[in-house]
């Protein structure tokens, strides 16, 4: 019957039935999806080992940031301190082997080196240590370990990143939040977005497009929307990725762009990494009044998805970057 009514209807009609269905397919398809992320997503109520485990990813990071600041403020962090001093011990009541557990080790030695940071300058860390109970306390002592915390990043060790091999490239390259004085141009930027240019596409559609940012008087707006690089210098220029959603055809790839965005913003950072600009990818996951600012401001229009930022500087002579430890393959490989 389908091809019957295809062969004797008009075109016209035919098309515009096709596109009715997609609608509503979509919004289906949409509603589907968004009920499997409600499912899956870590709740703050909950009590699932996976989910305390994000959210101690998460507050560890945040430890992490604060100790890499160039301007360090002693006794930083207490509200994310007293939430890790809850979550851990819940971590360790539901995993028997949690010594063993890398989100753990993660958090205790990120803590440590926060402890070890303040004990040498003698800053009082009586209110910080009463945060936590006796374990935890002792763990957080114990643990100095490369798991967690910050490393040293030098401007002198990157003078020859474009002879890197492509395993030294990945080992090297870190997230840098601050920068050197000195200006970036985008005539600096351009090449490396000529280097990402060969990242695959579905179908070759090539649907990101990408926004320098460099206006002194744009970058502060753009970075108090985005939030999450407070408490940090403005960078010297900004990279605005997007997917346009005029290269797809149909409502199953409705989160192409995304994915193709992603792929080309990582080249994106290791091209960067190549000639030697530092580099850290910010999320614009953003309330709707914020993305709609953000488009206003960067003019993105309505066809356009925003995937991410990309904050781009020249190194310093010394940074500190948070080590942000990586969990092993094998933890993450299921053979089928």
């Amino acid at each position: 019957m389908k091809e019957i009514l295809k062969k004797t209807l008009p075109v016209n009609m035919v098309n515009h039935i096709s596109v009715v269905k997609t609608y509503f397919r979509l919004r289906k398809e949409t509603i589907l999806q968004m009920k499997r992320f409600a499912r899956s997503y870590a709740k703050r109520t909950s009590c699932k080992k996976e989910h305390i485990e994000t959210h101690i990813i998460f507050l560890t990071h945040q430890i992490e940031k604060g100790l890499s600041h160039r301007n360090f403020r002693y006794g930083f962090g207490m509200k994310v301190i007293k939430q890790l001093a809850v979550l851990l011990p819940k971590l360790r009541q539901i995993d028997e082997e949690y010594s063993d557990n890398e989100v753990y080790r993660m958090a205790i030695a990120a803590l440590h080196h926060y402890k070890t940071k303040h004990e040498d300058e003698h800053f009082d860390l009586s209110n910080v240590q009463s945060c936590f109970d006796e374990q935890t306390w002792h763990d957080i002592s114990k643990e100095d370990s490369n798991y967690g915390g910050v490393l040293t990043i030098e401007a002198k060790d990157k003078t020859k990143n474009a002879s890197l091999t492509f395993p030294k490239l990945m080992e090297n390259r870190h997230s840098i939040r601050e920068f050197a004085d000195e200006q970036v141009t985008a005539e600096e930027i351009i090449p490396a977005i000529e280097m990402a240019m060969r990242t695959p596409s579905v179908c070759n559609r090539q649907p990101t497009r990408v926004r320098i940012i460099t206006d002194q008087a744009i970058l502060p707006k753009v970075m108090k929307l985005q939030g999450g690089m407070n408490g940090y210098p403005i960078p010297p220029a900004m990279i605005l990725v997007t997917a346009d959603n005029q290269a797809f055809m149909d409502s199953i790839e409705r989160n192409e762009g995304f994915v193709d965005g992603g792929l080309f913003s990582m080249s994106l950072l290791l091209a960067l990494e190549s000639i030697g600009l530092a580099a850290c990818p910010l999320n614009t996951m953003m309330t709707i009044d914020r993305e709609n600012e953000t488009r206003h401001l960067l003019g993105v229009p309505d066809n356009e998805f925003l995937v991410m930022y990309i904050a781009v500087g020249h190194f310093s002579e010394k940074i500190l970057a948070p080590i942000s430890y990586r969990f092993k393959a094998k933890d993450i490989i299921s053979i089928i």
